[in-house]
């Protein structure tokens, strides 16, 4: 039981100290993650690292920390009732103007695929991509009326890339109804 309300305390209290940087705006520098171990005893502090950067194009980085956002309102518009009403050929189109340089090829929703680019793009398959592109997200997903948003998984090639390459490190894309 000792042992228990010492190590408690001891967390506690350290994890007060980094929230304290926080609500003060500290730089970086002087936060510190720490290695407890009461039994030995032994503590060890150190600097928290930089999440490491993915290039997706010269101007784009991301992070496994991102998530791209969309959230489409108009002046006197909701976002609500445009973010139900957006097309899927509009979505991409909105990534691929946002995000310059890169082209949409894949959109899932979980593992669930929405639109693939390799089998769409088929002999025969324009009636079909045509009607997924001409499709409200909405709909697509199958969202529920009390759903705010979804969260999509999309690849993307470089616009310049002949081989089209699948880039890795393509954040998740949030798209909100309301």
């Amino acid at each position: 039981m000792p042992a228990l309300a010492t190590t408690t305390a001891s967390i506690s209290g350290l994890q007060a100290l980094e929230l304290v940087k926080v609500l003060k705006d500290c730089k970086k520098e002087d936060f510190r993650n720490i290695f407890l171990n009461l039994a030995v005893p032994y503590m060890q502090a150190g600097e928290p690292g930089d999440a490491l950067k993915e290039k997706l194009t010269e101007k784009l980085e991301v992070s496994l920390w991102d998530r791209w956002e969309c959230k489409i309102a108009k002046e006197g518009e909701q976002v609500a009732s445009l973010g139900k009403q957006m097309k899927l050929e509009e979505l991409i189109s909105w990534v691929e103007t946002t995000y310059e340089g890169l082209e949409v090829r894949d959109v899932l929703k979980g593992g669930q695929p929405i639109f693939f680019h390799a089998i769409m793009h088929a002999p025969g398959k324009y009636q079909q991509r045509k009607k997924v592109l001409q499709s409200t997200v909405y709909n697509l997903v199958e969202a529920e009326p009390e759903d705010k948003y979804v969260d999509l998984g999309i690849t993307c090639v470089r616009k310049d890339d002949k081989e089209a390459n699948i880039l890795s490190g393509v954040p998740p894309l949030r798209l909100y109804f309301k």
